[in-house]
């Protein structure tokens, strides 16, 4: 018990008798609150306030009886807390007239509204000083129209929202008149209880389960986030409020009441219910708050309540009885089994990697009604704790109904999408009441009405001609035959000839026997021929295939065969490329004399449902598919889509989508329907520079091109100014993030941009999104938009329910603009056309693989295709937002990211990029700068330069032509000196390596600090006479490098330096290293902060040659202090601390007050010297401990090799410090270490722990005005380590901000520090501007 009480008699209770009274430690929660309050955070647990109202007929004099009795029958308001030496603190009970009564408006001088409003505000608003006085305060105000308001307000280290709903059924009870309850005793010795607990057996077993429940790779569930948000939560949180009402309260608890349950075990499966429809995960990790456990080892009144963690395997087949059903046995286990939630964080944060998620991130939280005396009106609105990322908290009321609060960090959550979780819990709440049998997959979250909007395509009234799309053609050729239809090289084709040409080869097809459902190949190259072909093919009554004659033979072969081709149009030279089985008539159009047939029209009939055209698509076998598309959907929907883009007689496009998709066909055919003209590409690929050319030759106000290489003609035209003025650019067949759309807008001087959507199954292009140039969105691709034509998009669950906007869900297309099916593939065409479940008149649904989201505006956004979202480590990532980030880095053009699962079965995230046009590109560059934008899971293992993207035959990006990470190819440079092969060997001995280069990175192929500090100590036996330190490792981190500065000798400066970036234009930033690390801990902070940023570090004092025993902070600054001095006086710059760095950072910026300009000094998590030795902490020991362990002590020392070192440091002890030493030898659960001297020993490392604890304990701090931004690990608040309220130090620092899931140790690594330190850079840089 020596641990956990302590007495002192410097300071009692009022009413205590006795001299020396006992004090207890805090519990695990009321650590982190008082951590949380040091820091300056007052949001994570707010103040628990009691309000109430009272009319005319309840005195003033009863409502401060009524307190009065309230503090006497709960002790634990006038709990108090005492600092010991050393910063613990520990709680005792206060005397109960401690708690203050404040009473206004007494004697005539009662407050107005106004005044009564202020005073009750500044009584509420005022911060607790727990070292003075208790946790509780009490205020009444009389007000002048003969009302009274009371306000208890209960610090949360005290008081839960429990606690606070028990104290105020103690209140309304005495104020109703009812019989005093019994005392309740404080419950202040739960922190022993709990601390002694934690060393049980029970309580390692515990931690063992939830280590095996929850895993090493967890991932925690919740609603969708913002985008963009890099999945870190900032400092600002909201509020979204709603209600219950009592009829459907009323209804609830008779559902629960019949299902044999309690109705929060309801209202807790609707909210997990929910979790999993809005997330696509039914694996679900989240929280449930204990309000009070029921554990004898935890506290059962105060601060008691807990949050319980639970995996939930849910389906989507299961009812909500059987998630009720989950929930109670999960619940029970995990309460049998109960650890706060603190410790176990602490044991899953195992690296830097898994320090960066919450265990829990959706919380909920379910109160009884909160007691108010029968004159009484209440106040105060419910809260909720803020430490996780989402809570959901719903709390019965008296009256009937229930309120319902969703409190959620604002950083990540949309404000409206979080409204739209509050509907639909009602709405889900209702059809459990509704449907007893209700299951998941039967939840209804998106109406009718709803859907109908969001389904619904671009606004068109005009009825269609049901003509199929060779006779609009032909009408308008014979209308205005004399004009230009195609451009073709520096020739043109009038619609004249265009109608002639057409008519004579479809009536030679007619002779051939061409009908309906017959197929024809049309094996020509894009050109004027190749249109005449397909115009003849359709004027004839057959269905054309267009089949690419560059494109592999396998493939053309296999399109030729499944096609069931009988007539071939080719030309007499691409005859060989056919094969010569082929049972097919093949007519060279070259050779073929047409002047015998005649130049009238066919008249043949065309019915809608008879077939128009075969167009193959990749398929999953690695032979194409062919896609069959009947007359009626094709001309409806060109006409649609016509109407869309606004096209005219007058338009003249230049069509560069290949004729081997679709979108290149709909292209031509758009603009010749409407009796205008097209300028065809003569070539395969033009460059940017002749795309350019020809459109302002020719006259383009329409251009159709590939995203990939639009993006490369907006490049050119960017940096020459060469873009023609142009109508209308459309693209597709790639996403388009916002940096690619800029560019575009800028670069490209069009008045629209049309992002085209579609997969070949639903004829061309069904989705347009067409927006003025310029245009910002939101999101990680330019949205699809909305469906054109007879035509409805749904973004639809696996169970095909529709998902609420924001939710991300499959795309499925239906209505009349869908393709008959796979031509000879019934199967598959079954899989992938299916009943269309919203249409009344029957219908079918197109299943597009790929993910989407309706937005707020009711458009389409692209996510990835559905085999594109990967699970990685427990998480599931969209390929796509890694790409839409790639593309957001300088000089990187096109961007492709793939989960690689190679040979030994290690998957990585791999990124591919292609540089923009005459641009360089450093892989590393790239990826740090993933880092400053995605969570850490998201980060690529590799990024892989390419000189193009590998594409498919129908132009499109081909993922599984992409190139396996090469290991790197290190080049093994030989020793070229003596020198060098002396240091090699060393390195060898160090790294236990063979293979070293000498130009190889001594921390990249292995090293660590404490490897150069080994180094260093070989090199002071091998050549004493050479001074060097550690930094000359830290600086020069080659072989040859470090040769060369061997080779300087004496005649140079010791360095304690390490240079992390030489240059950049923002002020400085110095590092100070935390203890017993080196300032190599940094790189990845500094690389984070981009190329602009200079950084300097420092050696730490334990590292250099220099120390001595007991040095002064002023001494180990001395050295930091001069160079800044030398290097920044009178310069902007900035300082960082991290850890025992702080203290360091801190008085270098004092000691150089008015020499340098401090913009801004970053502390990471800053403690201030613990308990153990602390000037007069007094250690207690049991009888003969204190004996027993002196003789350990001395013992030892007659073992270890580095006894001169602990004579010399145990010799600056005074007698008081010893016997904290021997406390703290005791304490340490292993064995006294005796394998030092090395630098890596356990021994050195605890004789430099000693060391320190000396050199800080003889150190105060003074106060200094410097503005100072703190941050703190969420692992060290619940730790409850003494955390450095700077504020008692500066006017300009601030409260501490919190950075969750990272420790004490990883936090300097984390991409969540890195970020808001960043964001604090920028803007002390805006402010000093």
């Amino acid at each position: 018990m020596n641990k956990q009480i302590t007495d002192f008699a410097d300071a009692r209770p009022a009413d205590a008798v006795d001299a020396v009274f006992k004090s207890f430690p805090l519990t695990i929660a009321q650590k982190r609150i008082w951590s949380l309050e040091q820091i300056g955070n007052y949001t994570v647990f707010p103040d628990q306030v009691i309000g109430l109202r009272f009319g005319t007929a309840i005195a003033v004099e009863t409502i401060a009886g009524a307190c009065r009795t309230l503090v006497a029958e709960n002790s634990s308001l006038a709990t108090c807390f005492r600092r010991l030496a050393g910063g613990r603190i520990e709680q005792y009970r206060g005397a109960s007239n401690a708690v203050p009564i404040e009473i206004l408006g007494k004697e005539g001088a009662a407050l107005s509204e106004t005044d009564a409003l202020a005073a009750r505000k500044a009584f509420r608003d005022r911060r607790f000083d727990l070292l003075e006085g208790p946790g509780a305060r009490i205020q009444i105000i009389q007000l002048a129209d003969g009302q009274s308001t009371l306000t208890i307000v209960l610090h949360p280290i005290i008081s839960d929202d429990r606690e606070k709903s028990v104290l105020a059924a103690s209140l309304a009870r005495s104020l109703d008149g009812a019989p005093a309850g019994d005392v309740q005793p404080a419950e202040i010795s739960a922190g022993t209880r709990e601390e002694e607990w934690l060393e049980t057996d029970a309580a390692r077993e515990a931690l063992a389960y939830w280590r095996e429940t929850i895993g090493l790779d967890y991932a925690a569930s919740t609603f969708p986030t913002r985008f963009n948000s890099g999945g870190l939560a900032g400092v600002a949180r909201a509020e979204h409020r709603f209600a219950i009402e009592p009829d459907l309260w009323g209804r609830l608890e008779r559902h629960a009441q019949g299902k044999g349950c309690q109705v929060e075990r309801v209202l807790h499966a609707a909210f997990c219910a929910l979790l999993a429809r809005y997330s696509g995960n039914y694996a679900l990790l989240t929280g449930l708050l204990v309000a009070r456990p029921c554990k004898e080892h935890f506290a059962s009144r105060g601060r008691a309540e807990q949050v319980l963690s639970l995996v939930l395997p849910l389906a989507s087949r299961h009812s909500l009885d059987d998630v009720v059903t989950m929930i109670s046995s999960v619940t029970e286990e995990g309460l049998r089994r109960l650890v706060p939630l603190e410790r176990i964080t602490q044991e899953l944060v195992v690296d830097e990697a898994a320090a960066q998620e919450a265990v829990v991130k959706a919380l909920f939280e379910f109160r009884e009604p909160y007691p108010v005396a029968r004159d009484a009106a209440n106040l105060e609105p419910s809260g909720a704790r803020a430490d996780s990322e989402l809570s959901l908290v719903v709390e019965a009321r008296l009256e009937g109904g229930a309120f319902g609060l969703i409190d959620y960090a604002q950083d990540l959550y949309d404000g409206a999408l979080i409204a739209r979780v509050a509907k639909h819990f009602r709405l889900v709440l209702e059809q459990i009441v509704a449907q007893p049998d209700l299951r998941i997959r039967d939840i209804e979250l998106v109406g009718s009405d709803e859907l109908e909007w969001l389904s619904a395509p671009y606004e068109d009234d005009i009825v269609n001609d049901d003509r199929p799309v060779h006779e609009l053609i032909s009408a308008h050729s014979r209308r205005t035959p004399d004009k230009t239809a195609i451009v073709y090289g520096d020739e043109e084709w009038s619609h004249g000839w265009l109608e002639a040409s057409t008519n004579r080869l479809g009536h030679r097809l007619r002779q051939l026997g061409v009908r309906a459902e017959m197929t024809v190949a049309i094996f020509i190259k894009r050109s004027p021929e190749a249109i005449v072909g397909i115009l003849a093919t359709l004027k004839a009554g057959g269905a054309y295939i267009p089949v690419e004659p560059d494109h592999p033979p396998v493939r053309n072969h296999h399109i030729l065969r499944d096609g069931g081709v009988k007539i071939v149009l080719t030309h007499s030279w691409l005859r060989h490329r056919l094969p010569e089985e082929l049972d097919a008539t093949i007519l060279e159009l070259d050779k073929l004399d047409l002047e015998v047939e005649p130049d009238t029209p066919l008249y043949v009939p065309t019915h809608k449902d008879q077939l128009a055209y075969v167009m193959y698509t990749s398929g999953s076998t690695g032979l194409p598919k062919g896609v069959a598309v009947e007359h009626g959907p094709l001309t409806h929907h060109l006409q649609n889509t016509s109407r869309v883009y606004g096209m005219s007689s007058e338009s003249r496009e230049l069509p560069f989508l290949p004729f081997s998709s679709d979108g290149g066909h709909e292209r031509w055919m758009n603009p010749l329907m409407e009796g205008g003209s097209i300028i065809l590409p003569d070539q395969p690929l033009w460059t940017p520079e002749e795309t350019l050319t020809a459109m302002r030759k020719h006259g383009a106000n329409n251009a159709s091109i590939p995203t990939t290489y639009l993006q490369q003609l907006a490049e050119w035209a960017d940096i020459t100014d060469g873009a023609p003025p142009m109508r209308l650019y459309s693209f597709g067949g790639e996403g388009l993030a916002q940096s690619t759309f800029d560019l575009l807008s800028r670069a490209l001087k069009s008045e629209w941009l049309i992002n085209g959507y579609g997969p070949t199954e639903t004829i061309m292009t069904p989705m347009v999104w067409k927006v003025r140039a310029g245009t910002k969105f939101q999101g990680v691709y330019a949205p699809l938009g909305r469906a054109v034509g007879l035509r409805r998009v749904y973004v639809l669950d696996p169970d095909l329910n529709p998902c609420p906007i924001g939710v991300t869900g499959e795309l499925y297309i239906g209505g009349e603009g869908i393709a008959r099916g796979y031509l000879g593939k019934p199967d598959t065409t079954a899989d992938r056309f299916i009943p269309d479940p919203f249409s009344k008149e029957g219908g079918r649904l197109y299943r597009s693989g790929d993910l989407t989201r309706w937005r707020e505006d009711g458009t389409v956004e692209f996510v990835g295709r559905v085999d594109h979202q990967v699970k990685l480590r427990g998480y599931r990532i969209e390929l796509g937002e890694i790409e839409a980030a790639l593309l957001q880095q300088p000089g990187v053009g096109e961007a492709l990211v793939v989960l690689r699962d190679e040979d030994a079965g290690e998957k990585a995230l791999v990124a591919y990029v292609v540089p923009k046009k005459d641009e360089r590109l450093d892989v590393e560059t790239v990826r740090s700068g993933l880092e400053r934008s995605l969570p850490s899971y998201m980060v690529p293992a590799a990024v892989v330069e390419l000189e193009k993207m590998p594409t498919n035959p129908n132009s499109k990006l081909d993922r599984f032509a992409l190139p396996a990470p090469q290991p790197v190819k290190r080049e093994i440079v030989e020793p070229a000196t003596a020198l060098e092969e002396e240091v090699l060997d060393v390195w060898r001995q160090v790294l236990k390596l063979e293979a070293i280069s000498v130009e190889d990175n001594f921390f990249a192929i292995g090293g660590n600090s404490l490897g150069a500090i080994r180094i260093l100590s070989q090199f002071r036996q091998r050549q004493p006479k050479i001074p060097l330190t550690v930094a000359d490792i830290f600086n020069n981190p080659t072989i040859r490098g470090f040769a060369g500065v061997m080779e300087q000798g004496e005649e140079r400066d010791l360095s304690e330096v390490i240079v992390l970036r030489a240059s950049g234009a923002k002020p400085r930033l110095y590092c100070f290293p935390g203890l017993l690390v080196s300032t190599r801990e940094y790189v990845k902070l500094v690389d984070y902060l981009g190329a602009d940023q200079p950084a300097t570090g420092f050696i730490c004092h334990s590292l250099s040659e220099k120390k001595e025993v007991g040095a002064p902070v002023e001494e180990i600054i001395e050295s930091y202090v001069d160079y800044i001095r030398k290097h920044s006086s009178g310069a902007p710059c900035t300082f960082l601390g991290w850890s025992w760095g702080g203290l360091l950072a801190y008085e270098a910026a004092r000691t150089l007050a008015n020499e340098v300009d401090v913009r801004m000094m970053a502390m990471v998590d800053v403690c201030d010297l613990g308990s153990e030795f602390a000037i007069g902490a007094k250690p207690r020991f049991r009888p003969g401990e204190r004996d027993a362990l002196h003789r350990d002590v001395q013992a030892w020392l007659q073992k270890t090799a580095m006894r001169p070192e602990w004579d010399r440091l145990l010799s600056t002890m005074d007698a008081d410090t010893y016997e904290q030493f021997l406390r703290f030898v005791g304490d340490e659960k292993d064995p006294l270490p005796t394998d030092g001297p090395d630098i890596s020993s356990r021994e050195h490392t605890f004789w430099v722990l000693i060391d320190n604890a000396l050199i800080f304990r003889k150190h105060r701090l003074v106060p200094h005005d410097v503005p100072i931004y703190p941050w703190a690990a969420d692992d060290s608040l619940n730790r409850g380590l003494n955390l450095i309220d700077w504020r008692r130090l500066s006017p300009r620092a601030h409260a501490a901000e919190i950075i969750t899931g990272t420790n004490h140790l990883h936090m300097i690594g984390s991409p969540a520090f890195h970020s808001r330190l960043a964001l604090r850079l920028k803007e002390t840089e805006k402010d000093n501007a």
